[in-house]
C-alpha cells in the first residue's frame, strides 16, 4: 500500500492499536489477538533494547501469517531509526516528534510518516511539508478533545490522530470524535498485564471488538 492509502486506512478504521513488549511470543500472540478482532493496522513500538529485532521477526510472521495486517513502527526519533525500520520492511512510521530528517527519509523512501505535534507550530509546520495526517501526543495532557476542537477550526484539512491518554469506553471515544480526531491510537489500556502474563488472549480479542465498535458508533 502506498503512503495515502495507509493514511486512508488509519482514516477508515479510526484506530491504531500500538504494543510494545521484549518478548517475542507474547507480541506474536498479541498481533494474533489483533488480528482476530478484525485489525489491518498495528503500530509496534520502539522502545526497548531489542525492538529491532521483535520487529523483523514481527514483520516476518505478518507475512506467513496475518495476510493483510499492515505493520508500521513508532516511536521513531531520527533518521536513523527511520532507515533502519524501513530496511526491515516497516509499512509506515510514527514518530512523537516532528524532525525534518525524518520527513526527508520517509520521503526519499515513499513512506507514511505521521509526526508527533503538540503545538499550532508543530501542525503548521507538518502542513508545510504536504503532511496530512498528524498525531496528537500527549493528546490527554495538551487538553483533550478541547486541544483538537481549537486546533481543527485553524486546520481543518489536517487529520489528527489522538494518541496518550484515550480511554477505551465508549464516552471517551466518542468525545475524542466528537472533537475532530480522524483516528485514536489506544496503547496499554487494549493489552491489560494480568491477560498477557495469564495468556488470556482470548480477552484480548473480545475487548479490541469492543473499542472497535465503540469507534465506529463515534465515528457516526
Amino acid at each position: 500500500m502506498n503512503p495515502q492509502q495507509i493514511a486512508s486506512l488509519v482514516q477508515q478504521t479510526g484506530f491504531v492499536p500500538l504494543f510494545t513488549h521484549t518478548d517475542i511470543s507474547i507480541c506474536r500472540n498479541v498481533l494474533k489477538a489483533s488480528y482476530d478482532a478484525g485489525v489491518r493496522l498495528f503500530e509496534f513500538t520502539n522502545r526497548n533494547a531489542n525492538s529491532f529485532d521483535i520487529f523483523i521477526e514481527l514483520r516476518k510472521y505478518c507475512s506467513e501469517q496475518l495476510p493483510g495486517m499492515v505493520l508500521g513502527i513508532g516511536t521513531i526519533k531520527n533518521a536513523q531509526q527511520a532507515n533502519q525500520f524501513i530496511r526491515a520492511g516497516a509499512d509506515f512510521l510514527i514518530s512523537p516528534l516532528i524532525l525534518e530528517e525524518i520527513q526527508q527519509v520517509a520521503a526519499a523512501h515513499k513512506k507514511l510518516w505521521i509526526p508527533g505535534c503538540a503545538t499550532a507550530s508543530e501542525i503548521g509546520l507538518a502542513e508545510y511539508w504536504g503532511i496530512d495526517t498528524v498525531k496528537i501526543f500527549p493528546a490527554r495532557q495538551l487538553g483533550g478533545p478541547a486541544f483538537i476542537k481549537a486546533v481543527k477550526a485553524v486546520f481543518p484539512a489536517m487529520r489528527f490522530m489522538a494518541t496518550g491518554g484515550v480511554e477505551p469506553t465508549a464516552e471517551d471515544i466518542g468525545n475524542w470524535f466528537k472533537g475532530g480526531v480522524a483516528a485514536v491510537g489506544i496503547g496499554s489500556q487494549l493489552f491489560p498485564a494480568e491477560w498477557l502474563a495469564n495468556g488470556e488472549y482470548a480477552l484480548v480479542t473480545g475487548h479490541i471488538k469492543k473499542i472497535m465498535q465503540y469507534i465506529e458508533k463515534g465515528k457516526t
